[in-house]
């Protein structure tokens, strides 16, 4: 039955690839592109997040200053004490590591911008679609590229993604 099915399905698909309308549906369509509007309103997004970064930078870093290295220097507490506070300062190390990784990602798509090149594949060169790049304005690789990219990481890392 399975054969017969296949076979019925077969005159179908020839007839249907035959026909000028049905090419140009299955062939894969080109990400759209961001207008000059909406370029300009993701600067103006990344504008926002650098500056919530350079905000939340300067006060981890105050945090860790005023507040941890103090309760260091001051002698007061046993080790479990010293130690969760030593714990509370890599964290927030963490934290401005990740903040100004995520600034040099916004840097990078400034140059870019600046460069003619934002939106543009690094891998294939193809454009970065836009609802990807709304969503993440620092992507700098195609929906199927980064995938590829990913897979590759996992690879070489030996991870495995179910």
């Amino acid at each position: 039955m399975t054969v017969v099915r296949n076979n019925d399905r077969r005159p179908r698909r020839a007839a249907a690839a035959a026909r000028p309308e049905a090419r140009s549906a299955a062939a894969p369509t080109e990400p759209k592109r961001l207008s000059q509007r909406e370029v300009r309103d993701l600067v103006h997004r990344l504008d926002q997040r650098q500056q919530a970064l350079m905000a939340n930078i300067a006060e981890e870093r105050r945090r860790i200053d005023n507040e941890a290295l103090s309760q260091l220097d001051a002698e007061v507490g046993d080790q479990v004490d010293q130690a969760f506070v030593m714990t509370s300062v890599e964290m927030e190390r963490g934290l401005i590591d990740r903040y100004t990784e995520e600034l040099e990602q916004i840097a990078a798509v400034r140059e870019r911008l600046a460069n003619g090149v934002f939106g543009q594949c690094l891998d294939c060169g193809e454009p970065i679609g836009a609802a990807r790049l709304q969503a993440q304005p620092t992507a700098v690789r195609c929906t199927d590229c980064q995938w590829r990219h990913e897979r590759i990481l996992d690879i070489a890392t030996g991870s495995m993604i179910p």
